[in-house]
């Protein structure tokens, strides 16, 4: 099997963009994923803001990140791109905000295709999965984006108001009747931890026609491993210049 080949069998999925050497869901961090060719699918995580706007961030704090003691949802989407979320990993990112994700849609169009978590605790799950849904729609990136959550409801939500999107249930245990549990939200799609990744699995889930991705690999080692496999999923990242190695 030449490289093309295993690079389609595991496509690259640059978790929070490339965020093993830019500052996690920045503008940086996509641009620099997007400098890789070979990287087809970008993962991130959404919030609203406190305009209902949905803006890329994993925590529900902005502490981490920024260093403000709020959470996000107390922020205007303004607010949220003033803030330097960047310092934290290095100063030459200083000053790069919170983006939203209107933004990231119109960066990535046509050159990558995004893997969107709905984070669960918001207090309003129903207008998290509206906004995003109607953002994708007006976009017109409903078909070449998925929406992912470990939250039920927030999955039923998505269903609704993106019918024409892919959704994945995120889980981070060994899985049990798996299929039956995807069905009952209508997703199609498994993200789930890389050390409960085997044959049986894969097996399990090709069977019942799910799709499976990966999270999130980042030794060389784990990569290597899980590239050598026949079967077909996904390799989440926050390396993808290790995954362009290992598919090597």
């Amino acid at each position: 099997m030449n490289v093309t080949e295993k690079a389609s069998l595991h496509p690259c999925v640059a978790h929070r963009g490339w965020s093993g050497a830019a500052p996690e869901n920045t503008m940086a961090a996509f641009r620099l994923a997007l400098s890789e060719p070979a990287v087809g699918w970008i993962e991130l995580d959404v919030h609203l803001s406190k305009d209902e706007i949905p803006v890329v961030i994993h925590d529900a704090s902005l502490k981490r990140t920024t260093g403000v003691k709020a959470r996000v949802r107390d922020k205007t989407a303004a607010e949220l791109a003033a803030l330097d979320a960047g310092s934290w990993f290095h100063r030459m990112y200083a000053g790069e905000g919170i983006p939203t994700l209107s933004q990231v849609l119109e960066l990535t169009r046509g050159r990558c295709r995004l893997n969107i978590e709905l984070k669960d605790g918001e207090p309003d799950k129903d207008l998290l999965a509206r906004k995003v849904g109607e953002l994708l729609r007006a976009e017109g990136r409903e078909e070449d984006s998925i929406l992912t959550s470990f939250d039920h409801a927030l999955l039923l939500a998505a269903g609704r108001h993106a019918p024409r999107t892919l959704t994945g249930l995120i889980v981070d245990r060994r899985p049990s009747n798996i299929a039956a549990v995807l069905d009952s939200l209508g997703a199609k799609l498994l993200s789930i931890n890389h050390k409960y990744v085997n044959v049986a699995l894969l097996a399990q889930t090709e069977a019942a026609g799910i799709e499976v991705m990966a999270w999130t690999v980042n030794e060389q080692r784990d990569l290597n491993k899980l590239a050598a496999y026949t079967q077909s999923f996904q390799l989440c990242t926050n390396y993808p210049d290790r995954w362009l190695a290992a598919v090597k």
